[in-house]
């Protein structure tokens, strides 16, 4: 199994964190996926998570030519362990990897 991610660049505005899906991270530890946050509420946010979960290598790919940041793919085995990490660049294929010898 691949489970691919992507993280913006640290100066990247809270907006677009959350336009993209970013968790919002609650002082009680839970994690909520807003649109946007009301002032209200924000005295409850602990802080908005800037990395994109399970996301597929083609947003990855768009959200790096468009933002920069960083993309990687976490390849597990069956057992739910990840016995390999490789970057998602925005030229070349990601793919080209047999699992056969990990399975």
């Amino acid at each position: 199994m691949r489970l691919n991610y992507y993280q913006f660049p640290a100066e990247t505005a809270e907006n677009i964190l959350l336009e993209n899906g970013c968790g919002v991270v609650l002082k009680d530890g839970d994690t909520i996926y807003p649109d946007s946050i009301p002032d209200e509420y924000r005295k409850l946010v602990d802080y908005i998570d800037d990395t994109v979960y399970g996301c597929s290598v083609t947003t990855a790919k768009k959200l790096l030519k468009q933002y920069g940041g960083r993309a990687w793919t976490e390849h597990c085995d069956r057992s739910g362990g990840c016995f390999e990490v490789t970057p998602i660049t925005i030229k070349g294929n990601n793919s080209r990897f047999t699992y056969n010898h990990h399975l």
